[in-house]
């Protein structure tokens, strides 16, 4: 198991809560990674990312912004509150404690060596074509609706997507290569995510599946009212036959993670829950799945542990900050 121990060397700017003229930057090195990253910044500032303007306009986006390094690029039909809303949680996911200072170092290092990116569409994801970027390098991003993109569970039916996406990003390209053994995500993964996800979903046995469309079978799929699904169930049922093996960790991780902190904990929450997934509370989470609960606890890992509202607290991104294409 890698273990990355971050001794911390920062050379901070001035704290900014309104201003957006400044953007506060951070420079910090460690003999296990490197990265130099602003909480802010503009598409194609960074040299050595792949993700220019310029490819972003030959794939139809129109207006982006960086965060911590991560591009958000964004459609003609994305309105700025929600390019802004996708930024805010980008920063909270990544800086949960909102300090000014992203949480786990070296997997904003490897998000920003891969050139990850976030597209945005309005409706429909066939408003932009990343080909020209793909063919850059730049091969490495997840997608998020703005039609999705809302307060969390605010209409007692939806939840906030962009926590979701966004979230999937961090872990499928930053944990799952910075921490390879523990959370490696892959068809063929023995990773000791890809095994808890196994018992999760009823066996111990790895239920495996690389290319869709995928039949996945389990011996439950039922959630009770109050308490844990009995010893031997499964409590994660994901049956999507387009996903695959992956897919199923990439799901299985979120799910923890955001009930850990309390994000479907409400009615709407667990009734979507409850459509492939069981412990929909940090309570019940704990109680059903310890071993996942204690993994992601690990302070070592820094994962978020308070729920994004769409606010960052140590910088306040507005219109001024998106660059148009």
């Amino acid at each position: 198991m890698l273990v990355v121990s971050l001794p911390l060397f920062l050379i901070l700017g001035c704290k900014k809560s309104d201003d957006s003229s400044t953007s506060t930057s951070t420079s910090t090195s460690t003999s296990t990674c490197t990265v130099s990253y602003t909480a802010v910044g503009k598409v194609g500032d960074i040299s050595s990312n792949l993700v220019t303007a310029a490819l972003a306009k030959s794939a139809s986006f129109t207006k982006g912004l960086t965060v911590f390094g991560i591009s958000l690029l964004a459609t003609s039909g994305v309105s700025d509150a929600k390019l802004l809303h996708a930024a805010n949680v980008t920063a909270e996911l990544l800086d949960n404690d909102e300090n000014g200072t992203v949480d786990n170092l070296c997997v904003v290092a490897k998000l920003n060596d891969l050139s990850t990116y976030v597209t945005m569409y309005n409706t429909d994801d066939s408003e932009f074509n990343t080909d020209t970027l793909a063919e850059a390098g730049a091969a490495k991003y997840s997608g998020l609706g703005a039609n999705e993109t809302v307060d969390n569970y605010a209409d007692n039916s939806s939840h906030d997507a962009s926590i979701e996406e966004i979230f999937h990003l961090i872990t499928q390209y930053g944990y799952s290569n910075v921490y390879p053994t523990v959370f490696g995500e892959s068809n063929t993964s023995t990773s000791t995510l890809a095994q808890a996800m196994d018992v999760a979903r009823g066996s111990s046995t790895p239920q495996r599946c690389a290319e869709a469309p995928c039949t996945w079978t389990y011996n439950n799929t039922t959630c009770p009212d109050n308490g844990s699904v009995e010893s031997g169930k499964a409590w994660y049922f994901y049956s999507d036959s387009s996903a695959d093996y992956t897919t199923q960790m990439t799901e299985y991780i979120y799910w923890s993670v955001s009930s850990k902190f309390d994000m479907h904990d409400s009615a709407a929450g667990k009734a979507l829950a409850d459509n492939e997934w069981c412990p929909n509370t940090r309570a019940e989470l704990l109680a059903q799945d310890p071993t996942i609960y204690n993994l992601i606890d690990n302070s070592t890992y820094a994962f978020p542990t308070v729920l994004p509202n769409a606010s960052y607290g140590y910088y306040t991104f507005t219109t001024s900050d998106i660059i148009t294409f």
